[in-house]
């Protein structure tokens, strides 16, 4: 009798446990459709209660969202319920309780709208686009991440198209009743890819270091570039004569492509292998294993440590 009735009180709880959890679905499912219906209607309030994180990442935001047949899932491991928008894409929204127990959006994966500069770039140095969440992609992509400084850093030369200033000098003086000075600065290719004048200028930044404190920008057209190649681009700015003379002038000349970004850059430029993921995690695996080591006082973690996955 008393094994009938231990039978009987745990059939019952698999039951109410069944139930709880097809109910808790059945909740997720709404919260997803309440969700897509926000982002279509450009409700950003209900978009952003929804999804906290959205807030940092509303210009990667969709127009629409469509999903035809919402699956739900339970992923034991975490208590995170999966809403699978589209499964032929992949496309699905995390949801996770907060400290409240109320389910919101924590993560997505391939509902945010990356350009195809990042997409590309993801590919050429061997970011798993498809397998990672759409924040950790938008972390990686920030200019000021970890991945991207390090990459930044490696290839100086070619987020600058590789070209470099080499010498530069001014003169000036007087001459047909008028006071002058002229700007110079070489530019060279020092890369084994020509660069075409269109994508780039030359910024002559001048000022007076002296009392008038006065500045401009002369902004010069670049000038196709061959590999090897050297040119000397020059400006003429007579209103800093005195400030040559008084030996107050000050100059900076920036090499400045145009419609560009860093990403851009690199993949004209640089000579990616496909295996800088990989070692950028590989560098957050030994950073993680010397802080592990380190006494209790001991550093600070970068931003994008929690990136690194868990080893199996």
């Amino acid at each position: 009798m008393k094994k009938f009735s231990f039978l009987l009180i745990l059939a019952l709880a698999t039951i109410v446990t069944i139930v709880s959890c097809d109910s808790k679905k059945s909740e997720i499912k709404n919260q997803a459709k309440q969700f897509i219906a926000a982002l279509n209607e450009q409700d950003r309030v209900t978009v952003y209660e929804m999804f906290p994180a959205a807030k940092s990442l509303m210009e990667l935001l969709p127009e629409s969202l469509e999903a035809k047949n919402i699956k739900i899932a339970l992923d034991d491991s975490t208590g995170n319920y999966i809403a699978t928008l589209n499964e032929e894409t992949g496309q699905r929204l995390i949801f996770k309780a907060d400290s409240a127990g109320v389910y919101k959006i924590e993560d997505t994966y391939g509902v945010l709208g990356f350009d195809s500069i990042s997409r590309e770039f993801a590919l050429k140095t061997g970011i798993p686009i498809k397998s990672i969440s759409d924040r950790e992609f938008a972390e990686l992509m920030n200019e000021d991440s970890l991945f991207m400084s390090t990459l930044t850093m490696k290839h100086f030369d070619e987020i600058h198209g590789n070209l470099s200033k080499e010498t530069g000098y001014w003169n000036w003086g007087y001459q047909s009743g008028a006071y002058y000075l002229h700007v110079f600065q070489t530019i060279k290719n020092k890369g084994d890819i020509p660069v075409k004048g269109e994508d780039y200028n030359v910024e002559f930044r001048l000022a007076d270091n002296g009392t008038s404190g006065v500045r401009t920008t002369k902004v010069i057209p670049g000038v196709d570039l061959a590999p090897g190649e050297i040119v000397e681009m020059t400006t003429d700015a007579p209103a800093f004569f005195k400030s040559a003379q008084s030996k107050t002038l000050m100059v900076d000349v920036v090499i400045k492509f145009k419609n560009m970004n860093t990403k851009a850059l690199m993949l004209k430029y640089a000579k990616l292998t496909g295996e800088e993921y990989n070692k950028h995690l590989e560098m957050l695996k030994e950073f993680k294993e010397t802080i592990e080591n380190l006494p209790d006082d001991g550093g600070e973690l970068p931003d994008d440590f929690d990136s690194l996955p868990d080893e199996d």
